[in-house]
């Protein structure tokens, strides 16, 4: 126990834990003391350097609130989901117009992965979270067109801005939580995405496709990105010279860019841009990529020992990607990081998504998320008082509906429940799914008014990469077609 004492209190004393050292002295002592098997480790998620005492956060989903559960099962494996306060998904987030309102999400996303990631009972996940994603939605067809804000630029933009800055926290030297956007660039199709390649002019880029981007780096201060499986004009974007050309050189990204989940082996098998994963892991780094999701390790290992890519090279990329770990404390001693006691307070308040706050902001997101296209002779607001009878059709009108991105919400209510509690006891309720139309029409002829809710699974209701309903997308899967499915009604 002594020498463990020791060792701590040595480690302490080193260079790159001094906050009194410039960002870039503190790095470059880190990197003096590094191994090249540590620093090909470096890139890998959560990584360690045991000896050093140094633990650097992993990768964790938020796209519409923290994700360590949910149907993409991303909460501790063999283990219960952890429940997560649950949001509108991002297409309702976009349809709120509000940037303060989604700098308040954020904010609490970001406090709830610093709760699980440092909290001793659980330590689980990471305060590198993957969100928002800046992708721009101009074909309905695509299948992830939940996933995006919308298909104006400067929405996009302005609300990348917001969702960054909240997830960050208002200390610029100190982060809450680092904000990787995704995915890096014109990630427009699915059918095909991980050979595909969007192709477009230097205008389109400058005015469209970049701008959610470029203003996540510039106005909202993120220093994290996440490579598209995509090409952009015959070249896969993680090897793209766009990445050190402009978000580097340009937008001042110098920090995190990783690749996509397996898209190291996609550059060889799909893309087929090299012989072999060594040329391709040397030819990422090159690039600016100094993180992956997937196996790389052994081909960039071999890389550098064939003179593929050298250290210096290694120590480039590592440079920018620990400028994101500094930000998150995980080089401080004890306390410097403002952030470092969520998650281990013992004041008796209950964890964030079960307090009143956390409700209460779900609450405003869903009601805001709420478009009105058309209100006939001021139908809406319905008066109970003057109701007998309301009928409820839809195929989903009992089930809140999670997507791949969702965590494990903590509690629920369905359109049914929510439609009950606000009639009361004194109107009835009548439901059908509507899977037999003539059934819904009796139904609602009942009534005094009929409530129709339609629209597509996010999930398709089938395993991944299926859709049976031609209408219905997701990841990985396009719609056929863009009619509604229950317009058959």
């Amino acid at each position: 126990m002594l020498l463990a004492a020791r060792l701590v209190q040595a480690q302490s004393d080193l260079p790159f834990r001094d906050p009194k050292l410039s960002d870039d002295q503190r790095i470059s002592d880190l990197l003096g003391r590094l191994t090249l098997d540590e620093k090909v480790n470096l890139m890998s998620d959560h990584p360690k350097v045991p000896r050093l005492g140094l633990v650097f956060s992993g990768q964790v989903e938020g796209l519409h609130g923290l994700a360590l559960g949910g149907p993409g099962g991303w909460g501790p494996r063999g283990k219960q989901p952890l429940p997560t306060t649950t949001l509108p998904q991002e297409k309702g987030l976009g349809e709120t117009w509000d940037p303060e309102l989604l700098k308040k999400i954020a904010g609490l996303e970001g406090y709830e992965a610093r709760y699980y990631y440092q909290n001793p009972v659980t330590d689980f996940g990471g305060v590198v979270v993957r969100a928002p994603n800046a992708d721009l939605s101009r074909d309905p067809r695509w299948g992830r067109t939940e996933e995006s804000y919308g298909e104006d630029p400067f929405l996009v933009g302005t609300l990348t801005v917001a969702f960054a800055q909240g997830l960050q926290g208002p200390d610029l030297k100190h982060w809450q939580a680092a904000s990787l956007m995704k995915h890096f660039l014109a990630n427009e199709n699915e059918n095909g995405r991980a050979h595909s390649s969007s192709d477009f002019g230097e205008r389109l880029f400058r005015e469209y496709y970049s701008v959610p981007f470029r203003m996540g780096f510039e106005e909202g201060g993120s220093r994290a990105v996440m490579a598209a499986y995509n090409s952009w004009n015959g070249t896969p974007m993680m090897i793209h010279p766009v990445l050190k050309d402009v978000m580097i050189k340009e937008w001042g990204n110098d920090g995190l860019i990783c690749t996509d989940g397996g898209a190291l082996g996609l550059l060889i098998t799909a893309h087929k841009s090299f012989p072999d994963r060594e040329h391709g892991s040397a030819a990422a780094v090159k690039a600016g990529i100094n993180h992956f999701l997937d196996t790389y390790k052994d081909d960039l290992t071999r890389a550098l020992q064939d003179g593929l890519v050298t250290e210096a090279d290694i120590d480039a990329a590592l440079r920018n990607l620990l400028r994101v770990y500094l930000r998150l404390g995980e080089f401080d001693p004890p306390g410097v990081d403002p952030y470092a006691g969520i998650g281990r307070e013992s004041n008796g308040e209950p964890p964030p998504w079960q307090r009143q706050s956390s409700r209460d902001l779900v609450r405003l997101a869903t009601d805001e998320s709420i478009v009105l296209l058309k209100n006939a002779n001021n139908t809406l607001p319905l008066d109970r008082t003057r109701l007998k009878t309301i009928a409820v059709i839809g195929p989903w009108i009992d089930e809140v509906l999670l997507d791949w991105y969702s965590g494990t919400p903590p509690y629920t209510v369905s359109i049914l429940e929510g439609i009950r509690e606000a009639a009361g006891k004194s109107v009835k309720v009548l439901y059908a799914d509507g899977s037999d139309p003539a059934e819904a029409a009796a139904l609602a002829h009942r009534a005094d008014v009929a409530i129709v809710v339609v629209g597509n699974h996010p999930e398709c209701n089938a395993g991944w990469d299926q859709c049976p309903t031609p209408s219905n997308g997701k990841e990985d899967v396009d719609r056929k077609t863009i009619v509604l499915e229950q317009e058959r009604w």
